[in-house]
């Protein structure tokens, strides 16, 4: 992310939104998270300014995406969760996740995990 300012909730709420429904418009974006109009421009356009949503000129309107695609976004914001909530531990935060599941964990679910870990653990043994 280019900017690791904390965001208003208000700010935070409308990049969140973005991801979800851009390119789109303000008007568009007032419709998810409410408020006025004007109110609605004006968190963009902060965004804007603090590198986070860029715009172009569609016609009569402008229309807004985020800069950042959603997947950084999300490992952006999974880090902050997991240094505010967590205490930095991603072990503390994998837990959580695994022991929000209500339904098991599927044989090919697994079998993934077990990837992932052969994976980290590839990277770790050419790093020592």
């Amino acid at each position: 992310m280019k900017s690791r300012r904390k965001l208003a909730r208000r700010e935070q709420e409308a990049l969140e939104a973005l991801h979800r429904l851009a390119p789109c418009t303000a008007a568009i974006l007032q419709g998810e998270i409410g408020g006025t109009y004007s109110g609605t421009r004006a968190v963009l356009s902060r965004l804007v300014a603090k590198g986070l949503a860029s715009h172009r000129y569609d016609g009569p309107r402008y229309v807004y995406e985020p800069v950042q695609d959603s997947s950084s976004a999300g490992r952006y914001a999974l880090r902050e969760v997991v240094d505010t909530f967590f205490k930095g531990s991603n072990m503390e935060a994998l837990g959580a996740l695994l022991g929000m599941s209500k339904e098991v964990v599927d044989e090919a679910e697994l079998k993934e995990l077990e990837a992932m870990l052969a994976s980290i653990r590839g990277r770790s043994d050419t790093d020592a």
